[in-house]
């Protein structure tokens, strides 16, 4: 009797041991979808006010603003004293139109009460006008010269060199649409078309931007030069297409000087290639992104309104609040490096006076 007791419990025994195993698998695994399910919905949560995505990932459903700036008092718009722009009246018009009465017209002394009526009152419509200016030039010849007999014929500007070319004035335009205003080839081709009725095209516009890209490769080198010597500079990349590709323009700049290079890498690979961090010995300011850190003979300055995005992302995503601990675990992305933060702090550091945190 006691012997079959004892297997019972025995039994029993096993069967708890069991089942508590069974348990903590299961509460390991509940902690663990728990977990996951927190970091989806954190990435579902992200967006360019609270976290380093762009403001072009945040779709057609914009988030709500929230500034950092407190409540002026002071009413919308231009303040007293402000010098706005407007539009002023043009003392010297190009083309002046008069309007006699209506009911004027058709009165035998129209003509003389026009000559003798007084202006009443002006009004201005300024407006643009598009014109195409075709400008011949003609090499003229001499059969004899009348002073030492010889035949001689004139010689045509160097920069005229075809039969029948485009100006510098439209090569500029269409360079500068596609440039600066960010139209594409083909835009600006239509452009150009419709509103000049000049049959320009796409790859003549190509080839355009292509010359007036390489006169420029001196003075694109010496601001690259002018920023590798610089005492501090501001680095960022961001996405672009090309051939429908994800490409990276990475981007050096100071508050003179622009540097600009294309890669299709973002990392490591773009910014060597861009050449200016890899000789650069003065301050690094930049976003965090890991790919920076491969500096380490550099100063590195982190930028003050990307760490309030991911505090504000901290703050919106972990309303009862975080540990050390907790943060400790979050990934890099979602903090961008913020362990920089929190393992290497000095008490000598501060903040800037142009916000950023050195380190």
């Amino acid at each position: 009797m006691n012997k079959q007791l004892l297997q019972q419990v025995h039994s029993l025994t096993s069967t708890v041991d069991s089942l508590n195993a069974t348990i903590n698998a299961q509460t390991q695994l509940i902690a663990q979808l728990n977990q996951t399910i927190q970091e989806l919905k954190e990435q579902l949560n992200k967006n360019s006010k609270n976290s380093s995505k762009p403001p072009s990932s945040d779709g057609f459903k914009k988030p709500a603003p929230k500034s950092l700036r407190k409540p002026s008092g002071k009413k919308a718009g231009g303040q007293n004293g402000h010098q706005g722009t407007h539009l002023a009246v043009i003392t010297a018009p190009d083309k002046i139109v008069k309007h006699m009465p209506s009911a004027c017209e058709g009165c035998p002394h129209y003509q003389i009460c026009k000559g003798t009526a007084c202006i009443a009152e002006k009004r201005h419509v300024i407006d643009a006008v598009v014109t195409v200016n075709v400008t011949e030039h003609q090499a003229l010849e001499l059969p004899i010269c009348m002073l030492y007999g010889d035949t001689r014929r004139g010689a045509f500007p160097s920069d005229v060199k075809a039969a029948v070319q485009y100006g510098e004035n439209l090569q500029s335009l269409a360079v500068a649409l596609n440039t600066v205003g960010a139209v594409s080839i083909k835009r600006t081709h239509e452009i150009l078309s419709g509103v000049f009725n000049i049959p320009i095209a796409t790859g003549t516009i190509s080839s355009m931007v292509k010359r007036c890209a390489d006169s420029l490769n001196e003075t694109v080198g010496k601001i690259k030069d002018k920023m590798i010597g610089s005492a501090l500079g501001h680095f960022d990349e961001t996405g672009t297409r090309v051939d429908k590709k994800l490409w990276w323009v990475h981007d050096a700049s100071n508050c003179e000087y622009t540097y600009l290079d294309i890669s299709p890498k973002r990392g490591s690979a773009g910014m060597e290639q861009c050449g200016v961090l890899p000789e650069f010995k003065g301050i690094a300011m930049h976003d965090c992104w890991a790919s920076y850190w491969n500096y380490p003979d550099i100063q590195h300055a982190v930028c003050c309104a990307h760490l309030l995005r991911e505090l504000t992302g901290i703050d919106e995503n972990h309303p009862e609040g975080m540990s050390a601990h907790d943060i400790k675990l979050m990934s890099d992305n979602d903090l961008l490096d913020m362990d920089y933060f929190l393992h290497e702090f000095d008490d000598d550091d501060d903040f800037s006076e142009e916000g950023f945190y050195l380190f």
